[in-house]
């Protein structure tokens, strides 16, 4: 099969044609960077292309049948729980065949570390980041394939939260913070 990883507003009438032509020939996923449901977080980081844009490629790729999964990140600069939780809820409405959760990480060298460094942005911590995926999964249908539940900084640029580069401790923990709620995935889902 084969992977293709894009933006919403990087794909036009040409390339939706070899997609389609490309799903009929082989396993195909597209996967399309979300991040958030609101258009001033994203305006905040530089997003290019709002959530009506990415809701229309979404839209095209899946009238063609091809399959999508759909990326998004916690700890956005001004994002608070419930705004991350209603990107989650919005999210399952969508169906989509797969979810990537991400943390935002603050990279040595690039704006967000001159924020994170002058104390204008805080990340997440650890536990609040388990008890956030735990809920947001509970608003994605059961079916919707969760492919990261966290990702990966090089240990060599990462500034911050160094907590994510203990992967195994993160996973860990929303597993058992899952067991402690009796929460399940699609706990919460309800059709669109």
């Amino acid at each position: 099969g084969l992977a293709v990883a894009t933006r919403a507003d990087c794909i036009n009438d040409e390339c939706l044609d070899l997609l389609s032509e490309l799903s009929e020939k082989t396993y195909l996923v597209v996967e399309l960077g979300l991040q958030t449901i609101h258009d001033v977080t994203a305006n905040h980081i530089n997003r290019c292309h709002s959530y009506a844009e990415f809701l229309e490629t979404y839209r095209r790729l899946t009238d063609r049948n091809i399959n999508v999964c759909i990326h998004i990140i916690n700890g956005l600069p001004g994002e608070s729980t419930e705004m991350m939780l209603q990107t989650a809820e919005i999210l399952g409405k969508m169906r989509p065949d797969g979810v990537k959760i991400h943390l935002l990480h603050v990279i040595k060298g690039t704006p967000l570390a001159g924020m994170y460094i002058s104390g204008e942005y805080t990340p997440m911590e650890r536990e609040s980041y388990i008890e956030t995926v735990v809920k947001q999964l509970e608003y994605l249908p059961p079916e919707t394939v969760i492919e990261r539940l966290t990702g990966d900084g090089g240990r060599d640029s990462l500034l911050a939260p160094l907590w994510s580069l203990d992967k195994r401790a993160v996973l860990g923990g929303v597993m058992k913070r899952q067991k402690q709620l009796d929460s399940i995935q699609g706990l919460r889902f309800q059709e669109g």
